[in-house]
């Protein structure tokens, strides 16, 4: 594409930045880590069920000691406003809370799959919310961040019920989910006013500029996201998070995979220089080596800590 070019010699350098926790090993089994290496960063329905296949067993036995579940809050009227709520059993209250929104590229995916994520912040003294949200294509932009400020609403009038800070909120999506909160942290008209967020996780962001990911026709490739987005391309600018980076400044950590599409490697490239050129310092960004766009966020909750422990220590520093 033709500003690709401009983007290279920053992201050379922000790619290999990562957070101030220590650097960490994989843990991955070798027999998971050379499967996945062997999918390379193809992406399709193959890939999905053979990785999935390959973390079965490890998120069937991942630790689940010192946590309790709140299954299936109501955050709104809709049937898809569920919340999971794990909290730590023994923490120092109020603890942080993130929230998490799923990725299944904006027209399917449920919370059910995102336990670890969950069970992880929880097992660590932090509150984990798990979210469900609107699908498109009968839920369309700003669908999203609209159905976040509810989440957010339910977290300010719960707070202390859940033993929770509503001043110490993190957003955190990935793939769809993380597009979900592109739509609420860069867009300030989507934003409830004194919301209490610290922070915002990205994790394999698809959507930051979409006029970059259009067709020969100018509309969306995905079908995901062109149901999501919708198919006039005079309206993409208006609704990608490029175009609205200059207001509100939220401490921002994007993660992607090494074996993420290159699509979605754009997309996160584009995201980082546009922070740098904004704030005159690169973002917190981590590169989750040996992992693809599904294994990034199964792997958290084993063994393997080669996420974990900087997610850790980004919402500890914030």
């Amino acid at each position: 594409m033709p500003h690709f070019l401009k983007f290279f010699i920053i992201s050379a350098l922000g790619f290999f930045i990562i957070t101030g926790a220590k650097a960490q090993m994989s843990a991955n089994p070798p027999e998971i880590a050379d499967k996945i290496r062997s999918m390379g960063t193809k992406f399709n329905r193959d890939v999905i069920v053979a990785t999935r296949k390959l973390y079965g067993p490890l998120m069937k036995t991942m630790p689940k000691d010192g946590i309790d579940v709140d299954k299936d809050q109501s955050y709104g009227t809709h049937s898809r406003h569920k919340l999971d709520v794990f909290k730590p059993k023994k923490s120092s209250s109020p603890a942080p809370i993130v929230v998490y929104l799923h990725g299944g590229g904006f027209n399917r995916g449920d919370k059910k799959g995102s336990f670890n994520i969950g069970m992880y912040f929880a097992r660590n003294g932090v509150i984990g919310i798990t979210a469900n949200y609107r699908l498109a294509p009968k839920a369309k932009w700003p669908a999203g961040p609209e159905d976040i400020s509810r989440v957010i609403k339910w977290i300010k009038s719960n707070a202390i019920k859940i033993g929770g800070n509503p001043n110490k909120i993190f957003l955190m999506g990935h793939s769809a989910g993380a597009g979900h909160v592109a739509g609420y942290a860069f867009f300030e008209e989507n934003q409830l006013k004194d919301d209490g967020v610290s922070g915002v996780i990205f994790s394999s962001l698809p959507t930051f500029n979409l006029a970059t990911k259009v067709s020969p026709k100018g509309v969306l490739y995905h079908p995901g996201e062109k149901a999501y987005f919708g198919t006039d391309p005079k309206k993409y600018e208006r609704m990608s998070p490029s175009n609205h980076v200059a207001g509100r400044k939220i401490p921002y950590f994007i993660a992607y995979a090494e074996f993420d599409m290159p699509m979605v490697q754009n997309q996160n490239l584009q995201l980082i220089n546009a922070i740098y050129k904004r704030d005159k310092k690169l973002p917190t960004v981590k590169q989750v080596q040996g992992h693809n766009h599904i294994s990034i966020m199964m792997h958290i909750n084993t063994k393997d800590e080669l996420l974990g422990l900087d997610l850790l220590e980004f919402i500890k520093t914030n």
